[in-house]
């Protein structure tokens, strides 16, 4: 879990050039928690990584990335 910053708190991923922060003010373990069980934003929303054109990982494979 990560503790909001600045009104902004990455979820589980926790990676800024992953996925985007989500607006929250969650600074404590448990009003991270409450907002988790609260919210309608997916876990995983806002990955960059799903935001990529269609069969990228398979190009990424074919060209020896992988």
């Amino acid at each position: 879990l990560y503790f909001a910053k600045d009104g902004k708190r990455y979820r589980s991923i926790g990676c800024e050039t992953c996925c985007n922060p989500i607006e929250s003010n969650a600074d404590t373990v448990e009003k991270i928690v409450e907002e988790l069980r609260t919210t309608k934003i997916a876990e995983r929303s806002g990955r960059a990584q799903d935001k990529e054109q269609a069969y990228m990982m398979q190009k990424l494979r074919h060209l020896g990335y992988m």
